[in-house]
C-alpha cells in the first residue's frame, strides 16, 4: 500500500481537534515536504471541481477562472484548465463543462413574468439561492418582474445560540411588502428548520421551532388580510426527527425522507385538496389559484379537487426543512407543541407531499435535499437531478470518458501538468463524494497522468458519521497502489464553499489551494 499523504493530513487533523476545532470550520491543512507547500496549483496544470451542487462553488471558481476577479489578489494562470461538473455560472466562458444540465423551461417564475405578474421571492442568506437560482429552475437571473430580497443570516461561530436565525427580520420585512399589495405572488423561505436541524443539540431545534410557528402566524395574519391565499409546505424532512433514538441518545443530523405537509389557507373559506401528492404538484396549484393555464412540460397536476371560487394573489411559504415526524420525544415539533402550528393541525386538512428518492428526481430511498426541493416547488414535474445523471455514468463506467475530462488529461500527458481534484470528503454529501475524484483518478492514471493531487473539503462536523481524520485515512486506503496521488489539503466547507459573498473566507481557500498558506501538516518521508 502507498503512501497518499492521507494519513499524515490526518494526524494534524487530530491534533487541531484537540484544540477545539471542528471539521466544517476547520482552517485548511496544507502538506509540507522539505519545508515547502506540497503539490500547489500552478500553470499548466488542469483542476477538476468534483462539486455538483453549483451555487457554493461559484466564488472559489471566480478565483481561478475569472480575469477581472478583484475581490482579493490572486495569481493570474496562463495555461490553467478547470473543469467542473456541472455548470455553475453563465460567466464561466472558459471553464470545462462535464455534464452540462441547461436551465429548466417553464418554471412557475417564468410564466408568471409572461403573464406580466410581479412576484417576490425573499430569504435568508442561507437559502437565497435556493429561492432564486434553484427555483427558477438552474437560471442565474431574476426575471422580469421579479424582486429577490435576501436577508442577512447572523455571522456567528455557535448557531445553537441563535436559533431564530433572522427569522424575524425577514417576517417584518415581508409583512411590509405583504401589505403594500404590490405583489400577486410572493415566495418566502423561512429557513431555521434545515440550518439549526444539523446540530447536535435537541434544545436549540425545538427553540427553532418556537421562533418559526410564531413567526408564520404573524406572516399568514398579514396575507389573508390582505387578500392573499396562503400555501405552507417544505422541500425536505430534517427538523421533525431531532433524535434518531432517545435511550440511547443519538442525535439526527440528516435529512429524512419523510413527508412535508401542504395547507392550503384562504381568506374566504376552504377549497378541498388531494390527501396525498408529491412536491411537483404545488406549481400547478398555484398557477389554478391565479387562474393562469399551465404549460404541457408542467406535467404535474394542481392538488385542488374543487374549483377556486375566484382567482387569488398566492403566498408560498416554504418552511425548510420541516418534515411530517414521528409523534414522539425524538420530534423537536412534537417536544415545542407551538401554538399556532397545532392550530393549523388541528382546524386545517393538509395534503402529505413526498420529497425526497425518485419523487423529486434523487434516486430511490434518497432523503431529500433544498436544491431538489426548490427545483421540483417551482416546475410543476419531476426534475431528474444531477445527482442521479452522474450516479448513472458512475455505474455505467461512462462518468470518467466525459469529453471534458479526455481532452484534458491527454493534454497533461502530452504537455506535462499535473492534475488536481477538489473533492467533497464525503460518502453521502448532496455536494459530491469521493466516489468522483476515484474514478477519476483511475482514468487518469491509465491515460499516463503523473502526478495527482487531492484536495479536501470536510463536511459539517457530525452529518458523515465518521470524522474528517477517519475519512481523509479511508481515502488514502482507497488509493489503493497508485503512483504519484496524494491527498495535500484539507479544509472545512466554511472557508472552500461559502456562497454569501464573505470573499474573506473565499481567500483563505484559494491562498491554501495555491500557495499552500494554512495549517502545517509535515510529510516529510
Amino acid at each position: 500500500m502507498k503512501d497518499h499523504l492521507g494519513r499524515c493530513l490526518a494526524e494534524k487533523v487530530r491534533e487541531l481537534y484537540k484544540l477545539g476545532e471542528n471539521d466544517g470550520d476547520m482552517k485548511p491543512v496544507v502538506a509540507f515536504i522539505d519545508g515547502k507547500p506540497f503539490g500547489r496549483i500552478k500553470d499548466g496544470d488542469a483542476v477538476v471541481f468534483c462539486c455538483k451542487r453549483g451555487e457554493r462553488e461559484i466564488q472559489l471558481t471566480e478565483a481561478f477562472v475569472m480575469n477581472d476577479f478583484e475581490k482579493f489578489e490572486v495569481k493570474r494562470f496562463e495555461n490553467l484548465d478547470f473543469i467542473t461538473l456541472i455548470k455553475y455560472d453563465e460567466r464561466f466562458e472558459n471553464v470545462k463543462v462535464a455534464f452540462d444540465c441547461p436551465p429548466l423551461e417553464d418554471t412557475l417564475a417564468g410564466i408568471l413574468s409572461e403573464n406580466g405578474i410581479r412576484q417576490l421571492h425573499i430569504a435568508e442568506s442561507e437559502k437565497y439561492a435556493h429561492v432564486t437560482f434553484f427555483f427558477n429552475g438552474r437560471r442565474r437571473s431574476s426575471f422580469p418582474n421579479e424582486d429577490d430580497i435576501l436577508v442577512k443570516s447572523p455571522e456567528v461561530d455557535d448557531l445553537s445560540k441563535y436559533p431564530q436565525l433572522s427569522v424575524y427580520e425577514l417576517t417584518d420585512l415581508l409583512v411590509k411588502k405583504i401589505e403594500t399589495g404590490n405583489y400577486e405572488f410572493i415566495l418566502a423561505n423561512l429557513a431555521n428548520g434545515d440550518v439549526i436541524g444539523h446540530l447536535m443539540e435537541m434544545e436549540p431545534k425545538v427553540e427553532c421551532v418556537k421562533h418559526l410557528s410564531s413567526a408564520l402566524e404573524k406572516i399568514v395574519d398579514s396575507a389573508l388580510k390582505k387578500e392573499y391565499a396562503v400555501l405552507i409546505t417544505a422541500d425536505h424532512g430534517l427538523i421533525e426527527l431531532g433524535m434518531k433514538s432517545l435511550n440511547p441518545p443519538i442525535p439526527n443530523l440528516g435529512h429524512t425522507t419523510n413527508p412535508v405537509p401542504l395547507f392550503l389557507l384562504l381568506p374566504d373559506g376552504e377549497l378541498k385538496m388531494r390527501e396525498r401528492g408529491i412536491l411537483g404538484n404545488v406549481a400547478p396549484t398555484i398557477l389554478q389559484l391565479m387562474g393562469i393555464e399551465k404549460p404541457g412540460t408542467m406535467d404535474r397536476s394542481s392538488m385542488l379537487i374543487e374549483k377556486p371560487r375566484r382567482t387569488y394573489k398566492v403566498l408560498l411559504v416554504i418552511m425548510d426543512g420541516w418534515g411530517l415526524g414521528p409523534e414522539d420525544d425524538r420530534n423537536p415539533i412534537y417536544v415545542a407543541k407551538p401554538k399556532f402550528w397545532y392550530y393549523l393541525l388541528k382546524n386545517h386538512r393538509f395534503a402529505r407531499l413526498e420529497a425526497s428518492g425518485e419523487a423529486v428526481g434523487l434516486m430511490p430511498g434518497r432523503p431529500g435535499n433544498s436544491e431538489a426541493g426548490h427545483m421540483n416547488l417551482g416546475a410543476g414535474r419531476v426534475v431528474i437531478q444531477d445527482e442521479v445523471v452522474i450516479e448513472r455514468s458512475l455505474k455505467d463506467g461512462s462518468f470518467s470518458e466525459r469529453e471534458a475530462f479526455m481532452k484534458t488529461f491527454n493534454r497533461l500527458v502530452e504537455e506535462g501538468g499535473d492534475l488536481h481534484l477538489i473533492t467533497m470528503l464525503s460518502l453521502k454529501s448532496s455536494h459530491g463524494t469521493i466516489d468522483y475524484p476515484l474514478a477519476l483518478v483511475e482514468k487518469a492514471k491509465k491515460m499516463g497522468v503523473k502526478n495527482i493531487y487531492i484536495h479536501t473539503i470536510f463536511n459539517r462536523h457530525g452529518v458523515e458519521g465518521s470524522t474528517a481524520a477517519e475519512l481523509l485515512e479511508f481515502l488514502d486506503n482507497k488509493l489503493g497502489d497508485f503512483e504519484n496521488i496524494f491527498i495535500v489539503t484539507g479544509m472545512g466547507r466554511k472557508w472552500a464553499l461559502d456562497r454569501d459573498k464573505h470573499y474573506d473566507r473565499t481567500k483563505i481557500a484559494y491562498d491554501a489551494l495555491t500557495f499552500g498558506m494554512g495549517e502545517r501538516a509535515v510529510c516529510d518521508r
